[in-house]
C-alpha cells in the first residue's frame, strides 16, 4: 500500500505546475529585487520579489510546483511592472525558499500569502495564481475575500474531485483519462478504478498521510513537490467557490493535458462573477507558451473592465425542438436543442450540449453532457451499463437519476428530486465534484464518491 501511496502522489506532482527543474541559486524573476524573510506559517525563510514598487496598484503572484518558482512570471513580470506593483515570491518547499516535511497545502499556502501581502502589497489587490497556485488563489479569496479586488486563475488543476474520471490525477497514472467523448479503453479504466476506488476506502488514506510528519517521510520521501501535489489533488473547493465575490478571470490552454478544461469551465460556472477566456494551441504554461495571446486577455480584465454577467441556465438551451430522437450505433454524434425523449443506444462518443431533454435514455453508450437541462418528469436520467460525464446544467424528476451497472461523473450539475436523486437497480458509481443534491434523502454541496446499490438511494 506504500509503494501504491507513493505512486498516488507522484501522480498529483505531475499535475502540479511547470515540471520542476533544477534552480539557479542565486537568480529570482528578471526585473525584480528579491529579499529573504523569516515566515511564521512553515517556520522557515522565504525569497520575497517585487517590481513596479511605485505604482499605486499591487499584483500578486502565485506560481506552481516547481523549483523555478516565481521565475515562472519572468515573461510577464516587466510587462506588469509598467503599472502595477508587482508582488510575489518562492513559495515555501519551492525555488530559493526553505523546504522541510510539512504540509504545504493550500490553505497553508493562503495563510503564507496573507502574511506576505500583509508586509508589502498595497490592498486590496489584483490576485493571480497559476496552476497550484491558482488553487492556492482561490481558498485565498475565499477565506480573505476583502484583500481581493480581481482575481486570475490560471490552468489550475485539482477541483474536481480525485476519482472524477477526467481528473489530471488519474491522467497521470499512465493514462489520459479524457471524457468518454474519445472512447476510454475499458479493461485498464476499470483496473485503475477499482484501484483508486480501494485506496479511498484504505485505512491509509491521502488526509492520513498529509496529516502524519512520519507518513509523509516513509510515502512521500518528505519531497515538498509530492506532499503540494498530494494535498492540491484532496483539497475540497466545493463550499469555497459559490462564496467568491469577486471579478474572475479564468485563462486556460485548449491543450492543457495536466488540467482539462473542464476544470476551468467548472470554475466559470461555479463562481458567481467569473468568464472563462480559452487560448488555443497552448498547454498548462500559458504565459510562457502564448505569452502574447496571454496579455491580451489579462489586459482588459486589469484595466478594470467587468467580466459579462453570466447566462441564466435557460439561455444556454440551443434553438430547433426534435420531439422523440433514437441514436443507435453511432459515433460522435452530437445534440443540440429540445427534445422529448433522446434514446441513446450502443453510440459511443455522443455529445449532448445545450440541450433541454425531457427525458433521456443511454444503454451500452458513452456519453458526454454538457450545459443541458435533462427531465421534469417521472425518471430524468435512465442509465444502463453506460459512462457519462456530466458538466453543468441540471438534472429532475421524481426519481433524477435511475442507473443500472452504471458510471456517472458529475461535475457542477444540480440534481433535483421529489423521491431520490440517484437510484440503482444494480450497483453503480457516481462521482459528485462541485455538485448540489435536493432530495428527500441527500441535501446540500457533494463532492465525493458514492457506490450507489437497490438499498442505498441518494
Amino acid at each position: 500500500m506504500v509503494g501504491f501511496m507513493a505512486g498516488f502522489a507522484w501522480a498529483a506532482l505531475a499535475a502540479g505546475g511547470v515540471q520542476a527543474q533544477e534552480a539557479d541559486a542565486d537568480a529570482g524573476p528578471p526585473g525584480t529585487s528579491g529579499q529573504l524573510i523569516e515566515e511564521p506559517v512553515f517556520m522557515g525563510e522565504a525569497y520575497v520579489y517585487q517590481a513596479g514598487v511605485g505604482n499605486p496598484r499591487s499584483i500578486v503572484l502565485i506560481h506552481g510546483i516547481g523549483d523555478d518558482g516565481a521565475r515562472d512570471f519572468s515573461e510577464i513580470i516587466p510587462w506588469l511592472a509598467r503599472d502595477f506593483h508587482v508582488l510575489t515570491f518562492d513559495l515555501p518547499g519551492f525555488g530559493r525558499s526553505s523546504k522541510a516535511n510539512v504540509l504545504y497545502s493550500p490553505a497553508n499556502y493562503a495563510a503564507f500569502v496573507k502574511y506576505v501581502a500583509d508586509k508589502y502589497a498595497r490592498r486590496p489587490f489584483i490576485l493571480l495564481g497559476h496552476s497550484m497556485g491558482g488553487v492556492a488563489a482561490l481558498r485565498y479569496t475565499a477565506s480573505y475575500p476583502a484583500d481581493v479586488e480581481r482575481l486570475v486563475v490560471v490552468d489550475a488543476p485539482g477541483v474536481l474531485h480525485r476519482l472524477s474520471f477526467t481528473s489530471q490525477f488519474l491522467a497521470h497514472l499512465g493514462m489520459d483519462f479524457l471524457p468518454p467523448a474519445l472512447n476510454l479503453q475499458e479493461k485498464f479504466t476499470n483496473l485503475v478504478r477499482k484501484l483508486l476506488w480501494r485506496a479511498e476506502r484504505s485505512p491509509l488514506d491521502p488526509e492520513a498521510v498529509l496529516a502524519s510528519a512520519q507518513l509523509r517521510q516513509t510515502v512521500l520521501g518528505a519531497d515538498p513537490a509530492k506532499i503540494a501535489g498530494l494535498a492540491l489533488v484532496v483539497e475540497n473547493l466545493s463550499k469555497a467557490l459559490p462564496r467568491i465575490g469577486a471579478d474572475t478571470l479564468i485563462i486556460w490552454g485548449r491543450d492543457d493535458r495536466q488540467a482539462p478544461l473542464r476544470t476551468g469551465r467548472l470554475l466559470a460556472r461555479t463562481i458567481p462573477r467569473a468568464r472563462l477566456v480559452v487560448l488555443d494551441k497552448t498547454g498548462h504554461v500559458p504565459m510562457l507558451e502564448s505569452p502574447q495571446p496571454f496579455r491580451a486577455a489579462l489586459a482588459p480584465f486589469l484595466r478594470r473592465e467587468a467580466p459579462p454577467p453570466a447566462k441564466p441556465e435557460g439561455d444556454r438551451i440551443a434553438a430547433g425542438k426534435h420531439g422523440d430522437v433514437l441514436c443507435e450505433r453511432k459515433r460522435k454524434a452530437v445534440f443540440e436543442g429540445e427534445y422529448a425523449t433522446l434514446i441513446i443506444k450502443s453510440c459511443d462518443g455522443a455529445l449532448i450540449r445545450n440541450a433541454r431533454v425531457r427525458a433521456l435514455r443511454i444503454y451500452s453508450s458513452t456519453v458526454t453532457i454538457e450545459d443541458s437541462e435533462i427531465g421534469g418528469g417521472e425518471i430524468g436520467l435512465h442509465a444502463h451499463s453506460a459512462t457519462v460525464v456530466m458538466t453543468g446544467g441540471a438534472i429532475s424528476g421524481k426519481v433524477a437519476i435511475n442507473v443500472l451497472g452504471s458510471r456517472l461523473d458529475l461535475a457542477g450539475v444540480r440534481v433535483t428530486a421529489t423521491e431520490a436523486a440517484v437510484r440503482a437497480q444494480r450497483t453503480s458509481s457516481v462521482v459528485f465534484s462541485v455538485s448540489r443534491i435536493e432530495s428527500p434523502r441527500t441535501r446540500g454541496v457533494v463532492h465525493g464518491y458514492y457506490a450507489v446499490t437497490p438499498r442505498t438511494p441518494l
